[in-house]
């Protein structure tokens, strides 16, 4: 992210094939991976994820879904903003490449969306419908949505919404984000890790035993009567 960010900011190779690549995307804004850009769109991811939340939250009889989804909503907002302030950039259907002036380009927002919120809308759905975690499990909501972040950034490029770079620093702030964001567990739809079966054990009258799970219980007793 760093070295995309002076690339950009001193006008360096990156930056140069930006030019490249928007006039190839310019000439072939008809490729039917450019209709992925939906992907990204908030209002649309919204639009799925408000309802899932809600159902979710009923289903749990907490608030939690709901509050948790906002609250990824609300930062990654103003993560987006705040980035976007940093390098103001002209997008390349405009037609000019200016920076610190004007523009949001950089980063891409679409592309992080993809990454995180299609990440969160897997979430609420194995909350609000337990069964789809056969069908979804941890491992593959993280793998589908670094697809769908990844597919998402060739879309904005393709369609001309965004530079090239602008995508890039997006691929690489993404996976990142949705790591940190699976660590904490916002919705907990990870069981909580299981009592081992030889951990050590406290009887009510407070003396410590282990438990071993290939221990006969029945010569315990009887080794006891001897």
């Amino acid at each position: 992210m760093v070295l995309i960010t002076l690339d950009v900011a001193l006008n360096g190779p990156l930056r140069r094939l930006d030019h490249i690549v928007h006039r190839f995307c310019d000439a072939h804004t008809q490729s039917p991976v450019a209709d992925a850009v939906i992907i990204g769109q908030r209002a649309d991811l919204l639009a799925v994820m408000v309802p899932l939340a809600v159902i979710a939250a009923l289903r749990t009889r907490s608030w939690r879904p709901l509050v948790a989804a906002t609250l990824i909503v609300v930062a990654l907002s103003v993560l987006q903003l705040e980035l976007k302030a940093v390098i103001p950039r002209t997008s390349p259907f405009s037609g000019r490449d200016v920076i610190f002036t004007y523009g949001d380009a950089y980063p891409s927002g679409h592309t992080l969306n993809g990454f995180l919120l299609i990440w969160v809308i897997l979430e609420l759905a194995v909350v609000a419908f337990p069964r789809a975690a056969r069908a979804i499990p941890t491992r593959r909501r993280h793998i589908i949505a670094l697809t769908t972040g990844a597919i998402t950034a060739a879309a904005v490029t393709l369609d001309d919404q965004h530079w090239l770079t602008d995508a890039l620093f997006s691929v690489a702030l993404g996976p990142v984000l949705l790591n940190l964001l699976i660590a904490a567990d916002p919705f907990q739809t990870r069981p909580a890790p299981s009592h081992r079966a030889d951990a050590p054990d406290t009887s009510p009258d407070g003396s410590l035993h282990i438990r071993h799970p290939h221990r006969d219980p029945r010569r315990d007793g009887f080794l006891r009567a001897r």
